[in-house]
């Protein structure tokens, strides 16, 4: 595993330059969605064993409301929501131009409430969050890595953590599942145990 988890720091360190080459070329006011996605995000996913990531052509329904989350694992919307924004995007504030109504965080959170998925991944490429279904809606709870730390400061401890959290086999496989998957396990075992996870 350690030799896996070297490999993938291998090509994260390639992806993260490459990214920041990108975000040196955007104009002025732009999000830097594409250089997110594309050169930095999509390839570090597929690297952690996400291999059906699709972007999600139309928002999906749910309690009245539409959400625009960009990309699923599979196809349709039974799969992981993954809401990947540019990295000149704040995760929790809501863009200027108002649309969407609400913040990334927000979007998310507020989607994977209304429906019955249990786990949801929103990232800028910065910071990258995973977030549970959840009733408390005044204090958002979820667990962040600070990929910029960890990639500008060469962490690899860090990064190995990351690894062994966000790996596609910590997921659930499909909504169905989601109550068996190793997340929800490390999830229900922090509440038994009193601790947060």
């Amino acid at each position: 595993l350690v030799d896996e988890i070297a490999a993938c720091w291998s090509d994260a360190k390639a992806y993260w330059e490459a990214f920041q080459h990108g975000l040196n070329r955007i104009k002025e006011g732009e999000s830097g969605a594409t250089v997110t996605r594309e050169q930095w995000i999509l390839p570090l996913l597929r690297t952690l064993g996400f291999d059906s990531i699709t972007f999600s052509k139309s928002a999906a329904q749910a309690g009245g409301q539409t959400y625009a989350i960009s990309h699923r694992l599979g196809e349709g919307d039974e799969g992981l929501s993954i809401h990947i924004e540019g990295a000149c995007n704040d995760l929790d504030r809501r863009p200027p131009t108002g649309r969407p109504r609400i913040s990334p965080h927000a979007l998310v959170q507020e989607y994977i409430n209304r429906t019955d998925h249990l786990w949801g991944i929103v990232t800028n490429g910065l910071q990258f969050r995973i977030l549970r279904d959840s009733e408390r809606l005044s204090r958002p709870t979820y667990l962040e890595f600070d990929l910029q730390q960890i990639m500008d400061g060469e962490h690899f401890a860090e990064f190995q953590v990351f690894y062994r959290i966000v790996h596609r086999s910590r997921w659930p496989k499909n909504i169905e599942s989601a109550h068996e998957c190793l997340l929800e396990q490390y999830y229900q075992q922090g509440i038994e145990s009193g601790g947060r996870v």
